[in-house]
């Protein structure tokens, strides 16, 4: 009986690990091979070649029993093995991209709170599993969500997906939302299309034409349907003919306000349109990628902030001060969500600053639905699901305990910090100015060589990395510090990578390499490349 329990308790690890999100924190280091991992009465205990460990908080003991044969386990008492049994080995082949090594080798686990420990390959790795969200859809890049009573469409980059069972045929990626006017359900993804529920789609001849663009939105106001292409918002005409409304920008969104349009620009110009003439409501020093209506205000998503127009004062103000926000919404508890190329945060009532929810992921546009309770937001690696609810009734309130007691803490070194301060300022002023330039010099020189976008450039082309994981691995990182330093750069990992295939697909196609041959090459797919270099 014992080891059918032994193999249950593996298999919730396992279906725990895999049912949430799992990233690579730490690599650990011991002065010999480790052997094992498991856990016993609570606690997480690893086996080297020369000694058994128990983990006390973050450091590892070394345990007082000592044992001759190669591997420790527990089962009522410890006891000491040649071989691994197979109720304790774990399959790390699901994550074994997450496994920084070359080789794929026999593995053991332990789970303790949001830790998780797995020795492979003699080496001991550390995981974080976060249980406040969820994540499907893995390894691909969410552009739509769209939900309803009984049916759900999760449009992406590598094709269209009815029910999470049907793949549509017709259509093999989205570049914008599927919407519901009138019954009728409308695809957008460089041209226009009418679905029919579960699996039919059928091309709108006229959805697209010389002067509009690529097709991005179709919503409706009045009686009427409206189109944002990249070059145009359009009125639909009978017979689908589009009439231009507005035209010589580059647009991003479009929705219905106050009895009109509004639509946003690359330009960071948010525009209205009433039914007759335009007018500007806003300018931001930068693309407004989102739009969100909420009564008479807009909250408007850019790369410098998410800011907010309201209509009665005609004032605009920031609300968010994070950078390539991309979309925003406001839950039942009037918190503010805002998905950015850096992570998902909130801001709450009950606090002064945003609250990272999920760092280090690089979120969509058009790609984030609240439907009553759950949140549904797309990345470029999948879809994380949140249960507003239990975000502010349990995981908030233990977050925002936590900000708050660091909070408290530090005040008084605050105190004593700025007392000393100013007695330093007040002694020593330009010995300190001094100092403190030679310090700037130095760092920025250190930064400059250790972050050199042209070499890493260089490193990424010679040794064909493909993913953000191979680049980490490639520089001896994990992907949570590799976002964090390219994020003092203002881009992002993913964002730089694609900028460096996009131009080596470029370079490939100009040299006579067929569509195929350069998609092989550079890891992406063709309807991808054809539609970020805009090639037939």
């Amino acid at each position: 009986m014992k080891p059918y329990l032994l193999l249950f308790s593996l298999f919730l690890i396992w279906k725990s690990v895999f049912s949430q999100d799992t990233l690579f924190v730490n690599k650990h280091q011991f002065n010999s091979p480790v052997q094992n991992v498991f856990d016993a009465e609570g606690s997480v205990f690893v086996k080297t070649t020369g000694q058994l460990f128990q983990l006390e908080g973050n450091q590892w003991t070394p345990f007082e029993q000592q044992f001759s044969k190669p591997y420790v386990f527990f089962k009522d008492n410890f006891y000491e093995s040649d071989f691994i049994p197979n109720s304790e080995l774990f399959d790390i082949k699901p994550i074994k991209e997450l496994v920084p090594q070359r080789g794929e080798f026999i593995a053991t686990a332990a789970r303790a709170g949001s830790r998780f420990f797995i020795a492979s390959g003699s080496e001991l790795f550390e995981y974080e599993i976060r249980d406040h969200y969820t994540k499907s859809y893995h390894n691909m890049s969410i552009r739509d969500i769209y939900i309803e009573d009984s049916l759900k469409v999760i449009s992406t980059y590598s094709g269209i997906f009815v029910n999470d069972t049907i793949k549509l045929k017709e259509v093999n990626y989205s570049n914008g939302p599927l919407l519901k006017i009138d019954s009728v359900y409308y695809f957008t993804w460089d041209e226009i299309s009418l679905f029919f529920p579960p699996d039919s789609v059928v091309l709108i001849p006229n959805g697209t034409s010389r002067f509009s663009g690529k097709a991005r939105k179709i919503i409706s106001s009045g009686e009427n349907l409206y189109t944002l292409h990249t070059q145009a918002v359009s009125k639909v005409l009978p017979g689908f003919e589009l009439q231009p409304i507005h035209q010589g920008l580059e647009y991003l969104d479009l929705e219905e306000f106050q009895d009109g349009l509004v639509f946003s620009t690359f330009q960071g110009v948010c525009l209205k349109w009433d039914g007759n003439r335009i007018d500007t409501l806003a300018v931001i020093p930068t693309e407004v990628k989102d739009i969100y209506p909420i009564g008479d205000r807009l909250l408007l998503s850019s790369d410098v902030g998410v800011y907010e127009w309201t209509a009665q004062k005609n004032q605009l103000k920031k609300l968010v001060d994070k950078p390539f926000a991309v979309m925003s919404t406001i839950d039942d508890f009037g918190n503010l969500w805002v998905a950015t190329e850096n992570g998902l945060f909130v801001l709450t009532p009950d606090f002064p600053d945003p609250i990272t929810i999920i760092p280090n992921v690089e979120f969509n546009r058009e790609a984030l639905l609240l439907k009553g309770e759950m949140l549904y937001v797309g990345a470029v690696d999948g879809l994380y699901t949140l249960n507003t609810y239990e975000i502010e009734k349990s995981y908030l309130p233990n977050l925002l305990n936590k900000l708050q007691v660091s909070s408290n803490e530090r005040k008084p070194f605050w105190i004593i910090g700025g007392f000393i301060l100013i007695l330093v300022f007040v002694g020593g002023y330009f010995l300190y100015r001094k100092r403190k330039k030679e310090r700037l010099i130095s760092i920025r020189k250190s930064g400059s060589e250790e972050w050199n976008l042209k070499d890493l450039e260089e490193k990424v082309v010679m040794e064909k990395i493909l993913t953000v994981d191979g680049l980490a691995s490639t520089l001896n990182t994990n992907t949570v510090q590799l976002n964090r330093n390219f994020k003092k750069l203002g881009i992002t990992p993913g964002k730089f990578l694609k900028k460096i295939k996009m131009k080596q697909a470029k370079e490939l196609l100009d040299a006579g390499s067929s569509i195929e041959e350069v998609s092989k090459a550079i890891g992406y797919s063709e309807r991808l490349i054809k539609s970020e270099l805009d090639r037939d």
